[in-house]
């Protein structure tokens, strides 16, 4: 080997332990650099000399040289780890919902849905035992006011979270729009450093970030071309693709009615600009919102469907009874022939025509199954006869006292006495049945406040079981498909149906809640179960891509002797070759 051979040999290997000093120094001063890839120099030996000697060629060695400057990555754990945050991220955002969800009903305080619903249940029942009192009745139409003021309320601040919700949607949209974008710019930069064969290492990290960050607002599928630049895909939807992308925006606003039930507020959708179809994220922050807004409209059906119920069955069994004022109607009710209702000794049957409790004056309203939707209406007839069927918040926000309970001695209105005689069984009678009683100045009778304070804790197929008087009442709605047509049981007998499905006010309120709360709890389960995997999943990652000091200062002491090595040979040749130029051939002189 010549002596400039082996000056470029260790010349070589003083670059090469100062890359690597350098690359240490890089890993430690990032160690703390979120998104950061340990970054390591793979050096490799150069190639050979050949020369001649006595016994042939030989290969001569030349030194080292830096092949690459590569990142640790484990791809497989990144593709895990993004799959696992838009599930966290689902999870987190969907616990918050559910947080508001039980801060709008409050039934944890006694100013609550639940608090009002029993306080409206027990002035029945005390109106039951002394309907004479006015100051019973008065109560009673109070609570009822407290009621439906807290159920429009309560539903107006879920209506409100609504509006909040699509509000986030649209800033977080904003904000996936600005990473697609830097995405792509990087992408540009990562392939423009790497087109010479250089390692845009930085700038790849850069990206996975981005890409981390993506992965919290929806689901991604993330591919490497082989120009380098990434591919984003999301629900079967190309976002990204090397340099180009597609953009996301929000859609027009479109009254909730037009889907068939009516919320009071606007829906907007996602939508891809290029196409104008319709983006469905399938999981993270996205996904989430969309699903907390349907959640928050099936707690709008729930109050929708109490306030339906109210105004149908409710109604319908307080205008079964009699008020103070002793009501009636004698020539419109008639039997099935025809002919006007009369008692035994012929006279005609009294009728009672007592107010709504709920609604106005006047006014009918009757419960019907939407089939095609899915869904309950109210059918509203007006004092002048003109019928309007209505869903959601419009029922939840005709729902108010009766404003004749206003009047001065209003509570003489509230029909605490019923109009049907109990010696007999109504187990297959209807509301329109011959078999009613006088009012004969009944004021201390609470039967007909016994039917409606039933409404809060027996179902509908209890009442109609005992035979009682209010079983007429439960079968005022018979289920009809979407032709109209009434649905039959096995048994061939009409299907009834009301507005919380049979069930109990009581029993439907508790259930729907209950049905909240666990799913509240059951996201709280799960938050805590994907904390663990994430925990996994993060030292996975780290373990590949981490800076461990230790490992980094082993390394430095180790390419630091390297370097002092080199630089004591290439001091050693370097006087060897002084010697060489400068001190031959002297002797003699």
């Amino acid at each position: 080997m010549s002596t400039f051979t082996g000056l470029s040999t260790m010349v070589r290997g003083i670059h090469s332990n100062q890359l690597s000093l350098n690359t240490i120094g890089h890993n430690i001063t990032n160690a703390g650099t979120d998104g950061y890839s340990r970054q390591s120099v793979n050096l490799a030996a150069t190639s050979p000399e050949y020369r001649s000697s006595l016994f042939g060629q030989v290969a001569l060695g030349t030194g080292v040289d830096a092949a690459s400057l590569t990142r640790a990555r484990d791809i497989f754990a990144d593709i895990k780890y993004r799959s696992e945050t838009a599930t966290e991220h689902y999870q987190t955002t969907m616990a918050l919902t559910y947080d508001r969800l039980e801060a709008v009903f409050n039934d944890a305080q006694e100013d609550g849905l639940q608090d009002a619903l029993l306080d409206f249940y027990k002035s029945w029942v005390d109106l039951s035992t002394e309907a004479s009192t006015s100051a019973n009745r008065t109560a009673t139409v109070e609570t009822g006011k407290i009621l439906s003021d807290l159920i429009q309320t309560t539903a107006a601040k879920l209506q409100d979270q609504i509006r909040e919700e699509y509000t986030n949607i649209e800033n977080n949209v904003d904000d996936v729009e600005e990473i697609l974008e830097s995405i792509v710019s990087t992408n540009r930069l990562i392939v423009a450093t790497e087109a010479g064969g250089a390692s845009a290492n930085d700038l790849r990290d850069q990206r996975d970030l981005l890409a981390d960050k993506l992965a919290t607002y929806t689901n991604i599928n993330v591919i490497e071309n082989s120009a380098g630049a990434y591919q984003i895909v999301s629900g079967g939807v190309t976002l990204v693709n090397g340099m180009d992308r597609l953009h996301l925006s929000m859609s027009s606003p479109l009254s909730s009615a037009v889907y068939g039930v009516d919320y009071g507020v606007e829906d907007f959708t996602v939508k891809i600009k290029e196409s104008n179809i319709v983006y469905s994220p399938q999981n993270g922050i996205l996904k989430a919102q969309f699903d907390s807004i349907d959640e928050c409209k099936k707690r709008i059906d729930d109050l929708a469907n109490l306030a339906n119920f109210m105004m149908t069955t409710f109604n319908a069994q307080h205008k079964q009874g009699w008020d103070l004022k002793g009501s009636h109607k004698d020539t419109t009710e008639r039997n099935s022939t025809g002919d006007l209702l009369t008692n035994s000794d012929g006279s005609i049957v009294q009728v009672p025509d007592t107010i709504n409790f709920f609604g106005v004056t006047g006014e009918t309203y009757e419960y019907n199954f939407n089939f095609t939707g899915k869904y309950n209406e109210m059918v509203v007839t007006d004092v002048k006869g003109v019928t309007t069927t209505i869903s959601g918040i419009k029922i939840i926000n005709m729902l108010g006292t009766n404003a004749q309970f206003d009047e001065i001695s209003g509570y003489q209105y509230v029909a605490a006495a019923s109009s049907f005689d109990e010696s007999t069984d109504y187990t297959d009678t209807t509301i329109s049945d011959s078999r009613r009683i006088e009012w004969g100045n009944r004021t201390a009778d609470g039967s007909n406040a016994v039917y409606l304070s039933n409404l809060f804790n027996l179902s509908h197929d209890t009442i109609v079981s005992t035979g009682r008087a209010n079983a007429a009442v439960m079968k005022l709605y018979t289920l009809k498909d979407q032709y109209g047509k009434e649905i039959k049981d096995s048994d061939g007998n009409p299907v009834y149906m009301n507005a919380l499905d049979t069930s109990s006010i009581n029993s439907y309120y508790n259930s729907a809640m209950t049905e909240m709360g666990v799913r509240a709890a059951t996201t709280d389960t799960r938050i805590e179960e994907q904390k663990s995997v994430m925990e996994q999943i993060n030292d996975w990652r780290n373990s590949v891509s981490g800076v461990d000091w230790n490992e980094e200062l082993a390394y430095m002491i180790q390419f630091q002797k390297g370097f002092s090595a080199c630089s004591r040979c290439l001091s050693a040749m370097d006087e060897c070759l002084d010697r060489l130029v400068n001190n031959t051939g002297m002797v003699g002189r």
